[in-house]
């Protein structure tokens, strides 16, 4: 373990070293702000109130301990206690360490020959296992739980294990069968392009998970594509379009007599480091297009384009789903269809739900750290 070799301050800040070269400056401020002494013993919430002294504040007094930093401030009775592995750790510009991270994997058909698969029994039993499993989903974008008990409500369980459901106008969890008079084009049993689901909700669910009850119609296999992988070569190779899709917003809309949700939003979805973080691409419930005529033409050039590059079978895989399968993939980013199925050649029987990507990024790190 490194040691510190030295701490010194000026009118504004403390300065840390160790003896493998870490520095780090500490503002006065961020450490008032930041006192441990200062968080509810429970909740673990801060306390301090940050209007309660000036932004130039400086210690009254200080000294180093064996094993940590000892601040008297102002406008506090006691000292301060900063743990120096503490400080190490939480250093200003240094972000704090998440098992939830994990880097991602893009594939194409090739490179992603079989979807990883787990247990489903044993991610019930062990922690680390599910822990494995759920950093799997989130490197891929996809994973397969097999051996799910004979019961209707297995796949549920799991999710539970995992977190909350979220209840979309759909339910908590819905029925894909065929029905008489369905309201989606999943409940029919016609082919069904790759897409994402319900990009016309405000927040687009995380991942979706589809358990297999039964399946023993012709036909009606599983369809996945990584859409990362799809936008990525798209910016590499028409960045034109990219720009295009990942800059304008459309509207978005599913209605039927129950129901109008509307939401606007880009295909190509893009964070403050200009990195994917959605793909939104549902054909079947892109509204009208209300772009200026002007735009109209670039854009269905750029959606075309992307639609086209999505049904390329080098980034296609097909797996049909059986009894006991349950399969969980980033609606974020993951592409999923199925293909057509003869309704009249047996049953086919899923039951979906939603968890969102903050409840599964809680478990990874609660298990992990336990």
């Amino acid at each position: 373990m490194s040691e510190l070799l030295s701490v010194d301050c000026d009118s504004t800040v403390f300065h840390l070293v160790w003896s493998d070269g870490t520095h780090a400056t500490y503002p006065y401020i961020w450490l008032r702000d930041n006192d441990p002494g200062e968080l509810h013993p429970h909740t673990r919430e801060r306390l301090f109130d940050l209007t309660s002294v000036s932004l130039d504040i400086s210690p009254a007094s200080w000294q180093q301990a064996s094993a940590h930093l000892l601040v008297k401030w102002h406008d506090k009775s006691s000292e301060s206690i900063y743990p120096l592995d503490w400080l190490r750790e939480n250093r200003p510009g240094k972000h704090r360490a998440d098992p939830a991270v994990v880097s991602l994997n893009y594939w194409s058909a090739a490179e992603l020959p079989a979807i990883p698969r787990f247990d489903a029994r044993l991610c019930q039993e062990s922690g680390s296992i599910l822990v494995e499993a759920l950093q799997e989903a989130k490197r891929h974008g996809l994973v397969i739980f097999d051996g799910l008990e004979d019961d209707d409500q297995a796949g549920e369980n799991l999710g539970e294990l995992i977190g909350f459901k979220r209840r979309t106008n759909f339910g908590t969890t819905f029925e894909v069968v065929n029905k008489p008079s369905p309201n989606n084009l999943a409940y029919t049993a016609l082919p069904l392009p790759l897409h994402t689901d319900l990009p016309n909700q405000e927040q687009v669910p995380g991942y979706q998970f589809l358990h297999c009850l039964r399946n023993s119609v012709t036909g009606g296999a599983s369809v996945f594509a990584d859409g990362f992988r799809i936008c990525t070569d798209l910016r590499a190779q028409a960045p034109d379009d990219f720009d295009l899709l990942s800059g304008l917003q459309i509207p978005w809309r599913f209605h039927d007599e129950n129901d109008d949700v509307r939401f606007r939003r880009s295909i190509i979805e893009l964070d403050s480091m200009g990195d994917l973080s959605g793909l939104a691409f549902n054909a079947h419930i892109a509204d009208v297009a209300d772009l200026p005529s002007s735009q109209l033409l670039d854009f269905y050039q750029a959606y075309q384009g992307l639609m086209q590059r999505i049904r390329e079978p080098q980034y296609r895989i097909c797996h049909t789903l059986g009894p006991g399968e349950m399969v969980m993939f980033d609606n974020r980013r993951v592409l999923h269809g199925r293909e057509g199925f003869d309704p009249g050649s047996g049953e086919r029987h899923l039951r979906g739900f939603y968890v969102e990507h903050n409840e599964v990024n809680s478990r990874i790190r609660t298990l992990a750290i336990s």
